[in-house]
């Protein structure tokens, strides 16, 4: 019998045929290929606790709110560090609270420092709400986050407490330095020129005033020099 020769045609498509199994098979473990440049569902979403709002087409369901109308420029990252912001403001204010309770008691009495701390308090509370109207003007949602308790109730002497607040103080100031730089590296001019203006020049002032009053507590000791420094016009 005559073997039969395969055509050379016959021999190139089984040739390209087995080229094209490893292609095959890829492709079928990844459907996407042609998608590999598109964020994944996990890149898409909001890091949970962050204090931003996710902001979708206004469809129902979910996390996701609809876009403010008057929401331009305003990034994800700039409206969560300005809720973290708020949430430090209140904080700080409880401790200040704290403070003020402290030097009111009848073990202590001290009613200049009360009335001082008490302003210090109002003070961060007022800033919390400054700032959370500043994130409805922008267009963002104010996140409403858990407040920690202060530490302790227990402040020792003026001179102590007074370090305390220049502590607090310079942590806040480094908060605010951070929230202005979220704010510039994203180009929203609008949020760091009111940041800069409205919270960190006066921390700045704040800082140094503390400090003088804590030089001051430094040179006239304790007792009735403590005593003393608790009648001084600005308690």
């Amino acid at each position: 019998m005559r073997t039969q020769r395969a055509s050379p045609c016959l021999l190139l498509v089984l040739c390209a045929s087995v080229s094209l199994i490893p292609c095959l098979a890829t492709a079928r473990k990844d459907p996407n290929r042609h998608h590999a440049d598109m964020p994944t569902v996990q890149e898409e979403e909001r890091e949970p606790g962050r204090g931003g709002a996710h902001y979708g087409n206004g469809f129902a369901g979910g996390d996701v709110q609809p876009a403010a109308k008057c929401r331009h420029n305003y990034h994800e990252r700039t409206e969560a560090a300005i809720n973290r912001q708020i949430n430090l403001f209140m904080h700080v204010g409880y401790v200040y609270n704290s403070m003020a309770l402290h030097f009111g008691g009848c073990d202590v009495a001290l009613p200049g420092f009360e009335k001082f701390f008490q302003q210090m308090a109002d003070e961060q509370h007022l800033k919390a709400s400054t700032l959370s109207r500043y994130q409805n003007l922008r267009g963002g949602l104010a996140t409403l986050l858990p407040v920690p308790a202060p530490a302790t109730n227990a402040w020792g002497t003026g001179l102590e407490a007074m370090r305390k607040a220049l502590e607090f103080e310079k942590s806040v100031n480094q908060a605010v330095l951070e929230l202005h730089l979220v704010a510039q590296q994203h180009e929203d001019t609008h949020a760091s020129t009111y940041i800069q203006a409205s919270f960190l020049n006066p921390q700045v002032e704040k800082i140094f005033t503390l400090s003088q009053y804590v030089t001051s507590l430094e040179r006239v000791g304790s007792g009735l020099g403590e005593y003393m420094f608790d009648k001084m016009p600005q308690n």
